[in-house]
């Protein structure tokens, strides 16, 4: 079992847990992930470890409670609490070499993974600028970023009322298009980097494409148990069928079948929504929701 070190939200439903996980900790590079399940005949989700130490053997992690099992880590989990089991770390790391001029883009709670690998690629001498498009209550890591690299652009917007997820996601679209052809055709990057929902990496995509720049996104397709067993994560690059928790997760843009990753990424939507609004129902029969 892993102890909760510490426990912040570290903006509008984004919460960072620092966990001991020596294990992980010891091993994981830029790029990996783990998959972590918090409770017993709980749901496997996949996570980022956004930073660590080797010596004390932590990690930290980021949520954003959208659903279930997020919903109820934060409900349920403090410091001095225990998360069930987390594996890892599994995936394979970021290419770590000189590309030259690098930019990396985090849509909505993707610049969590954008974080290590930016990092590590400007230590090793690249010159790295990353873009966060988000919601303004949801943009974090921004003093984090601004230490860690070259330059960090935020691209921020507020949130309307009666906006759902569909609306944010849209606006986000709409804004980051914008912003990543400005910045190609200001910043002439000799690579980029994608990391965030499957619609919106896409359309980068088809921005960057244009241009012919070499481009690497960090695919999030539905992953179950990571060791490439289920076959949940399957993707289609190069023509080939590929696992996204032992082939990638990042893969090159260019051969992506980006309309079967979207497709299959809204296969258990309404499962999602039905678990939550039954564990919703459950906090207010015992009074712990408003």
């Amino acid at each position: 079992m892993y102890k909760i070190l510490e426990k912040k939200e570290l903006a509008m439903n984004e919460i960072m847990y620092k966990v001991h996980a020596p294990h992980i900790a010891k091993k994981v590079q830029p790029g990996q992930f783990v998959i972590m399940r918090a409770f017993e005949n709980g749901e496997r989700i996949p996570l980022t470890p956004v930073t660590w130490d080797r010596e004390e053997g932590w990690i930290t992690l980021i949520t954003f409670i959208r659903g279930r099992t997020t919903l109820r880590m934060n409900m349920e989990l403090n410091e001095g609490d225990y998360i069930l089991n987390i594996a890892g770390p599994l995936g394979n790391p970021a290419p770590m070499k000189k590309f030259g001029k690098i930019l990396a883009v985090g849509l909505i709670t993707g610049i969590v993974e954008v974080f290590p690998i930016a990092r590590a690629w400007q230590e090793l001498g690249n010159e790295v600028i990353t873009l966060h498009v988000s919601p303004n209550p949801m943009v974090l890591l921004r003093e984090e970023f601004e230490s860690a690299v070259s330059k960090h652009i935020v691209e921020g917007f507020d949130l309307k009322e009666g906006w759902g997820m569909d609306e944010i996601t849209q606006e986000i679209v709409k804004r980051a298009a914008k912003k990543v052809k400005e910045l190609i055709e200001e910043e002439k990057p000799d690579f980029v980097f994608t990391v965030g929902p499957a619609g919106g990496q896409k359309m980068i995509f088809n921005i960057v494409k244009e241009y012919g720049i070499p481009m690497e996104s960090d695919l999030h397709p539905i992953m179950v148990d990571g060791t490439g067993m289920c076959g949940a994560c399957r993707v289609h690059v190069g023509g080939e069928v590929k696992f996204a928790c032992i082939d990638g997760p990042g893969f090159d843009a260019y051969k992506v079948d980006w309309d079967e990753l979207i497709h299959r990424s809204g296969f258990y939507s309404d499962k999602e929504k039905l678990a939550l609004e039954v564990y919703l129902k459950k906090l207010q029969a015992q009074g712990g929701a408003q």
